[in-house]
């Protein structure tokens, strides 16, 4: 078992357990999401969006320092890095939304669709070694 543990932190892993942080992130990104949708009378999906942003980034954050990058990093840097990501998925929300999904879907492919270009910014600048 040790030896796995020690083969999984090898920086060769770096992408993999981006993706593995990122999914919890994205997980509590769409649970808060679809949990304010059945909870709440037609909320305003921006601000469903804020919200599980906001749980979703903190949940990132600490993934990525301690498991993905084991790094100190900046969290000011990171959080500039998410707010690009979460314009630029607000601008894939919008999209979706002019064309008819529905509001949960168009949130869940927003989210689905920024983790590329948050890993390329992460890992080049924000928890740069």
């Amino acid at each position: 078992m040790q030896r796995l543990i020690e083969l999984f932190n090898r920086d060769v892993f770096q992408p993999f357990r981006f993706l593995i942080m990122g999914g919890l992130a994205t997980l509590t990104h769409m649970l808060v999401a679809t949990l304010l949708f059945a909870l709440l009378t037609e909320p305003s999906p921006y601000l469903v969006n804020v919200i599980a942003f906001a749980l979703a980034f903190l949940v990132s954050f600490f993934g990525h320092r301690h498991v993905t990058f084991k790094t100190r990093g900046s969290m000011g840097r990171f959080f500039l890095v998410a707010i690009a990501g979460f314009a630029a998925n607000n601008a894939i929300l919008t999209a979706g939304l002019a064309l008819g999904v529905n509001n949960l879907a168009a949130v869940i492919i927003a989210t689905a669709c920024v983790p590329v270009l948050t890993y390329l910014a992460s890992s080049l600048w924000a928890f740069k070694k």
